[in-house]
């Protein structure tokens, strides 16, 4: 992912692999195998491997977003992230208030009391609030969701640089406000206010980090497919 070699190039054999990296055959067949499960090369019989673009790529694969956060994320990237939460983690808070057991509500309750203590500590709130966005994403007992949990992290570590919660008292009551209105929805089993209240904090989050959501996907609400009980 440093552009050694282009998007579309074909890269060099085996031995020349082999001494570029300084590694065995067995290690760099390993590496591609796990490259091209990623969808970052492709190989083809009497043609080679290709590098391939940014379309192909697993952008759920940790390693990748991982990448992606070393070499440093434009505000495009950022925006990406933050689509894909809206998209996703309002359903994730829906079907989480009709699945999610009480072990599971008080695993997100201790997580949300952890962020409260963090008021002034950055590493503190980003782990605990980490850990209550995962909570909710095992409640949704989705494993399709439940999957989305590297794309929430590198969104919030990413966001929270530029500007986080803990900056000012002002800023972490309303960011607090809006966890706590997350949290009491799915305690009380009512699934749309859980999307709606998820989907104002990613809405009041990108905005934060200047994201702009007039025109852009952000902006939308989520579709409610949950009714309330």
């Amino acid at each position: 992912m440093q552009g050694h070699f282009p998007v579309g190039s074909t890269l060099p054999g085996d031995a020349e692999l082999m001494e570029l990296f300084g590694v065995s055959r067995t290690a760099l067949r390993e590496a591609m195998k796990t490259l091209a499960a990623k969808g970052l090369i492709e190989s083809k019989t009497k043609v080679g491997t290709k590098v391939l673009g940014r379309h192909h790529w697993n952008m759920f694969d940790p390693d990748i977003i991982e990448w992606h956060l070393d070499l440093g994320v434009d505000a495009q990237f950022l925006g990406w992230l933050f689509e894909i939460r809206q998209a996703l983690e309002p359903l994730a808070c829906a079907t989480a208030a009709l699945r999610r057991t009480p072990e599971q509500v008080e695993e997100m309750h201790q997580a949300l009391l952890a962020m409260y203590r963090c008021e002034k500590s950055r590493q503190g709130f980003t782990k605990a609030d980490l850990a209550f966005h995962r909570a909710i994403l095992e409640a949704s007992a989705n494993p399709f969701l439940q999957s989305i949990g590297s794309v929430i992290g590198a969104a919030l570590a990413t966001s929270f640089t530029i500007s986080s919660p803990v900056s000012s008292d002002e800023q972490f009551r309303r960011v607090m406000e809006q966890h706590q209105a997350v949290f009491d929805a799915i305690e009380a089993v009512k699934p749309a206010a859980a999307a709606e209240a998820m989907s104002n904090l990613i809405l009041r989050a990108a905005e934060r980090v200047g994201i702009k959501t007039k025109k852009s996907a952000l902006a939308a609400p989520p579709v409610h497919a949950f009714s309330e009980a």
